[in-house]
């Protein structure tokens, strides 16, 4: 009983690491679709076809930034530059007139705090951490991508003999259950970002490219994403003035309404449908225990859950009739 209460002690002090090796698994798992895309329908094999996928996602997100990078980045720009206008607006939609001095005044008194060199500092090391972590999880993603096999003998090697041909099949479906929801979310990804953009185009909105790729990005985290990524266009909205803002939620609403009601049934048909309830809470789960890096992973990894549970809890334990998500 002291070892196992031990033994969960040094998990939690390690749950960061844990997460980031879980980032790196999703990475990987990334990685290795579109190797595996290259070796069903091409004559390259491993490792030449790891390779040249690692190059294919290098040159679109490349290529994809070099053709709308500077429009993306100056649409960026005019949203912040606008930011002081958009505050007054919302200020008077409240009742608020002096919105934006009160918070400049509290900028002002933060600055002139005299632990304010402190607390900058500790927020740029909060940032190189941040980005030291995303190098670190992307590189250990490659590696893991390069040989999954020994790094999943490795596992099954700790676990005793008679149960590893059950773990090595739930790791199959776990991991196919990811890539399948992981292809779900790209395509929803792409389908709303496309649609905001191209709907906030049509409306007349400024920054309609920049807002269009921070709603797809968003959609990674559903329900909480899409949330969200519609504020800054919110805000914006009122600057704008008129019936702006009601176009604005209109057009949110109805992308999501698409969304949830066309797209994913579409989707989920060929990848993994969790039920929504157990998605938001495994978000607010994730997000107390471990914070935005909770938030950001809590999905993919509801996904590998829901999984395990489903195999080895309540068809393998309570032998019940479940259909197992990732299976053949």
């Amino acid at each position: 009983m002291g070892a196992v209460i031990v033994g969960a002690l040094l998990l939690w002090q390690l749950s960061n690491v844990l997460l980031l090796f879980f980032g790196a698994i999703v990475v990987a798992v990334i990685l290795r679709s579109g190797a595996k895309a290259l070796e069903d329908n091409t004559p390259v094999k491993a490792p030449w076809s790891l390779i040249l996928s690692i190059l294919a996602i290098a040159a679109l997100m490349g290529g994809f930034f070099f053709l709308l990078g500077t429009q993306i980045a100056s649409e960026a720009s005019s949203l912040v530059q606008r930011l002081p206008e958009m505050i007054a607006s919302l200020g008077e939609r409240i009742g608020v007139d002096d919105l934006y001095e009160r918070l400049t005044e509290r900028a002002t008194q933060f600055a002139g705090r005299g632990d304010v060199a402190s607390e900058v500092a500790g927020y740029t090391s909060v940032l190189v951490g941040a980005l030291t972590n995303f190098v670190l999880v992307l590189v250990a993603g490659i590696y893991l991508a390069a040989r999954p096999r020994q790094y999943r003998r490795g596992i099954l090697k700790l676990v005793p003999p008679r149960l590893r041909d059950n773990t090595s099949d739930t790791f199959e479906n776990a991991g196919r259950a990811l890539r399948l929801w992981l292809l779900g979310q790209l395509v929803s990804m792409a389908i709303v970002g496309a649609l905001i953009t191209l709907g906030l185009y049509l409306i007349g909105m400024p920054s309609a490219l920049a807002l269009g790729l921070l709603a797809g990005l968003s959609e990674f985290v559903p329900i909480v994403g899409p949330i969200l990524s519609a504020v800054p266009a919110l805000l914006l909205a009122l600057s704008e003035g008129g019936n702006m803002i009601f176009w604005v939620i209109g057009l949110y609403v109805a992308v999501q309404q698409i969304e949830s009601n066309v797209v994913m049934p579409l989707v989920q048909r060929e990848t993994v449908d969790l039920p929504p309830v157990l998605t938001l809470f495994a978000l607010l789960a994730f997000g107390v225990l471990f914070g935005p890096l909770g938030v950001l992973l809590g999905t993919p990894l509801t996904v590998i859950l829901y999984v395990v549970v489903n195999q080895l809890y309540l068809r393998d334990t309570l032998q019940e009739d479940v259909d197992i998500p990732g299976s053949k």
